[in-house]
């Protein structure tokens, strides 16, 4: 991409880094004075792992690891996407339910206390308890 190196600075070093660690994937952040997300820049390098993976299914799984600034280790046991029955990919409906929260309007742009995973506790919706 032309100029990218003017948006992301030091990007010849960043991309040696991501090289020498055989990275398929990174993410870098820039965020407004409130600590929100401002920009989200995704660099994925399809080796043989991703290249095995639809084109539709890792944009779908690069979108829900931007939207949110989740830890390196949240999708590494189970992916945030899942099959349907019909075969489409889909996002896990509790992972949409922590994205929903998170971006819910009272809800601040970014926090660091403990409290504001109470605050998304409270705005997933609870299992029917018929």
């Amino acid at each position: 991409m032309p100029d990218l190196g003017r948006l992301i600075p030091e990007l010849e070093e960043l991309v040696s880094r991501l090289e020498a660690a055989e990275a398929n994937q990174y993410r870098l952040y820039r965020f407004d004075g409130t600590g929100g997300i401002r920009a989200c820049f995704a660099f994925v390098r399809i080796d043989a792992e991703l290249a095995a993976v639809p084109a539709e299914v890792l944009a779908l799984g690069q979108a829900v690891q931007a939207i949110l600034l989740w830890s390196d280790r949240a999708f590494t046991d189970r992916s945030a996407l899942v099959q349907t029955a019909g075969g489409a990919t889909i996002l896990r409906p509790e992972v949409a339910n922590v994205i929903r929260a998170a971006y819910d309007p009272v809800m601040p742009p970014a926090a660091g206390d403990a409290a504001h995973a109470i605050r998304l506790a409270a705005r997933l919706p609870r299992p029917f308890q018929g």
